[in-house]
C-alpha cells in the first residue's frame, strides 16, 4: 500500500516528466543536458501540464516563469537518479509495472479497463497516453527502489542518539497523568485586598500542616460561601490542572498538599487524592532477526520457500544464524548490527508470532515465522515486563530521528549525484 501512495503522490508533488507526441508539431528545444541524456522542452510543457490539470493557476508571467524553473530543477534530479539505478542495473517487469496499475486503479474503484479509459478521456490535450503512462509508472519503481536503497545505506541511528532524545521526551511524562482533587478556593472579589485573602490561605496551610484534617476544614469553609468556594474528588488531566496556574506545580504523591496558589478567581488549596499513571503494563522481548520481505520482485511463496531453505541450512550449519542475517536478510538496518532489533512489544507483531516468541528459550533460533513485515527467523536473547508508555516514547524518538535523517541524507545523496555529475542547463 506504501508503494501506491508513494507512486500517486510522486506523480502529482513531484511532477514527474513523461514523453508524449503532442498533435502540434514544433521545434523541441533541449532545455538541460544531464551527463549524455537530455530534458527537452515538450518534458517541461507535460510536467506543467500535469500541475495545471490539478485546478491550478498561475496568472502572473514570473510566477510561471519560477514555476518551470522548479520542474527543469525536479527534471534534472530524476534525471540522475534514473541513471544511478541504471547503473545498479535495476530492471522493472511488466508485471510489476502491471500489478501497480492494477492497486492504483482499485484504490479508485475502477477495473483496468475503466481506468484506462480513465487516463485518455481525463486528458482533453491528449498529452498521455496509456504507453506513456505505463513508462511513467516503470520509471517511479526505479526511483522507489534506488531510492530506499540508497538512504538505507546511508542512514545510521545510534542508540545514544535514541536514548539523549527519549530523555528529553520522557521528561514531560507527567502531562500524561490523571489526577483526582479536591480544593478550597478562597475567593477574591472586585474590592478586596488580596493581601488578606493570602493570610487567610496560608493560615489553612499551617493547621493542615499541624495536623488538622482537610477533610473537616473542606467541610468549616464549604458552609461560609461568601469566602469559600470548594469541590471534592474529581479527576482532572495534569497538563490541564498545570494550565490553569503560571506557577509550575509539582505533583508527587497521594495526599499531597498544595498551595496557596493563585489563580483567576483567588487562592487555591488543593488536596491530591490519587494519582493515575497510563501505565499499561506488556511483555518485551530483546531479539535478533532474519528478514525475508515480499516486494514487487519476490512473492510471498517465493519469499517463503527462501527462508525455509536459510531455516534448514541454520539448522545443518552449512553456516551460522549471524552469517545469514549479514548475507540474507532484507532488514539493511537491523543487518548491519547482527539482525539486533533491541527490544520489541507484543504489540508490534501478530498473535501468531507473539506466540512463537513467548515459547522460545534464551538464545534459541525459532522457525520462520509469518508477520505483517514478512518472514522472519528470530534469536530470543532477553525477555522483560515493562510499561507502555516508555515504548511509545522510545519509537518517537526513533521516528524523530529518521525522519530528520532521511531528509537531511537524501538532500546529501542528491547533492553528491550533482557534484559527480555534468549538467548544464539551456533555457535563458
Amino acid at each position: 500500500m506504501k508503494l501506491f501512495i508513494f507512486i500517486i503522490f510522486y506523480i502529482f508533488s513531484s511532477i514527474f516528466y513523461v514523453f508524449a507526441d503532442t498533435k502540434e508539431k514544433k521545434i523541441d528545444n533541449i532545455v538541460a543536458i544531464v551527463n549524455d541524456q537530455i530534458i527537452l522542452n515538450s518534458d517541461v510543457d507535460q510536467a506543467l501540464s500535469l500541475f495545471k490539470n490539478q485546478g491550478k493557476k498561475l496568472t502572473v508571467p514570473w510566477k510561471l516563469d519560477f514555476f518551470k524553473d522548479k520542474i527543469i530543477e525536479k527534471l534534472i534530479i530524476d534525471s540522475l537518479i534514473l541513471q544511478e539505478a541504471n547503473k545498479k542495473q535495476i530492471r522493472i517487469t511488466k508485471e510489476q509495472v502491471n500489478n501497480v496499475i492494477k492497486n492504483i486503479a482499485l484504490e479508485h474503484n475502477m477495473t483496468l479497463r475503466n481506468f484506462k479509459n480513465y487516463i485518455l478521456f481525463n486528458d482533453p490535450h491528449h498529452y498521455i497516453s496509456y504507453k506513456d503512462y505505463f513508462k511513467n509508472i516503470e520509471k517511479l519503481l526505479k526511483i522507489k527502489i534506488i531510492q530506499d536503497y540508497e538512504l538505507r545505506k546511508r542512514i545510521k541511528i545510534s542508540e545514544k542518539e535514541i536514548n539523549v532524545l527519549f530523555k528529553k521526551l520522557i521528561q514531560d511524562e507527567k502531562k500524561f497523568e490523571k489526577i483526582n482533587l479536591s480544593y478550597i478556593l478562597i475567593k477574591k472579589h472586585s474590592n478586596d485586598i488580596m493581601h488578606d485573602k493570602k493570610i487567610l490561605s496560608k493560615n489553612i496551610i499551617n493547621k493542615i500542616n499541624q495536623g488538622y484534617d482537610f477533610d473537616k476544614i473542606y467541610i468549616e469553609c464549604k458552609k461560609n460561601k461568601n469566602v469559600f468556594s470548594a469541590k471534592k474528588m474529581f479527576w482532572m488531566y495534569f497538563k490541564d490542572f498545570q494550565n490553569n496556574f503560571s506557577e509550575t506545580l509539582k505533583v508527587f504523591k497521594k495526599g499531597q498538599i498544595l498551595g496557596p496558589i493563585l489563580g483567576k478567581k483567588g487562592f487555591y488549596i488543593f488536596k491530591i487524592n490519587d494519582i493515575k499513571n497510563n501505565k499499561n503494563i506488556i511483555t518485551e522481548f530483546y531479539i535478533q532477526h532474519l528478514l525475508i520481505k515480499p516486494s514487487i520482485t519476490l512473492t510471498n511463496s517465493e519469499s517463503k520457500k527462501y527462508i525455509f531453505n536459510i531455516y534448514k541450512n541454520i539448522k545443518k550449519e552449512v553456516y551460522t544464524f549471524d552469517y545469514a542475517v549479514k548475507n540474507f536478510s532484507h532488514d539493511i538496518y537491523s543487518s548491519q548490527k547482527k539482525g539486533d532489533l533491541e527490544w520489541i512489544s507484543t504489540e508490534l507483531f501478530n498473535a501468531e508470532f507473539n506466540k512463537e516468541l513467548s515459547y522460545l528459550n534464551k538464545y534459541e533460533i525459532s522457525k520462520p515465522i509469518k508477520s505483517n513485515f514478512g518472514w522472519h527467523i528470530v534469536r530470543l536473547l532477553r525477555k522483560r515486563i515493562v510499561d507502555k508508555i516508555y515504548n511509545l516514547k522510545k519509537q518517537e524518538a526513533y521516528n524523530i530521528l529518521l525522519e530528520k535523517k532521511m531528509i537531511t541524507e537524501k538532500y546529501n545523496w542528491i547533492k553528491d549525484l550533482k557534484n559527480s555529475s555534468y549538467i548544464k542547463i539551456l533555457r535563458s
